[in-house]
């Protein structure tokens, strides 16, 4: 890659761009986009998958020269689908759902027991789905010193049940990085994503290494860039 590509993160269920607040002063002197996705409570537009994915079209459409970009948990699976765009040069998967056409978030993380944000561990209210401060302070932040479950919001049902039609990572350049500490996606599940990619690499970490070491995401990230 040439020049400074504009780093593009986006958030994972329940979250919004804000997720990336300590990572971005990290990231040098690289020009960056908190995406965040529609959603209740959140940000207008069309909260189901597909308008998460046209989102995502939308954004880098409007982003001149090169992209990298980063999802983290659900992001991953937005990443999958809409991360093809012409000016994309590479794609980080943190702790995220690297998904192949016909699976989506649910068949993927139900598939094998010992996730605590699986389908028992959330709660359906009509179209959304929302998982208490509690379970999410335990599934996502429990290696952080602070957490934001309070600052969760509701997330459409079909974020985490369409299934993807295209799988972006298999013509454009991408790293996995596996949160070995993870509760809420488990390893095991992390590294047969990971394996399907061109490189990987671990932290330490539970589900949210933007928040509980984002030097060490930073450093991932540059490095890969």
């Amino acid at each position: 890659m040439t020049g400074k590509p504009t780093i593009v993160l986006v958030h994972g269920m329940w979250h919004g761009g804000w997720a990336w607040d300590q990572l971005v002063p990290l990231l040098e002197d690289h020009p960056t986009v908190q995406v965040t996705l529609p959603g209740k409570d959140r940000a207008p537009g069309d909260v189901t998958f597909r308008g998460h994915c046209d989102h995502l079209a939308r954004t880098l459409a409007e982003i001149p020269g090169d992209v990298v970009l980063v999802g983290h948990s659900y992001g991953g699976a937005v990443l999958t689908q809409a991360g093809a765009a012409p000016n994309v040069r590479g794609m980080i998967f943190v702790g995220a759902f690297a998904l192949l056409p016909g699976e989506s978030v649910a068949s993927i993380n139900d598939a094998e027991a010992g996730s605590e944000a699986g389908a028992d561990d959330i709660v359906s209210d009509g179209e959304y789905l929302v998982i208490a401060p509690e379970t999410a302070r335990n599934a996502f932040y429990h290696d952080c010193s602070e957490d934001p479950a309070d600052r969760l919001t509701p997330e459409h049902a079909s974020v985490r049940n369409t299934e993807v039609t295209q799988a972006a990572w298999q013509t454009v350049p991408s790293h996995f990085v596996v949160c070995t500490l993870d509760r809420a996606c488990t390893p095991d599940v992390q590294r047969k994503m990971a394996a399907r990619l061109d490189s990987q690499s671990e932290l330490k970490s539970s589900h949210s290494p933007m928040l509980s070491m984002p030097d060490a995401l930073a450093r991932t990230i540059l490095e890969f860039v």
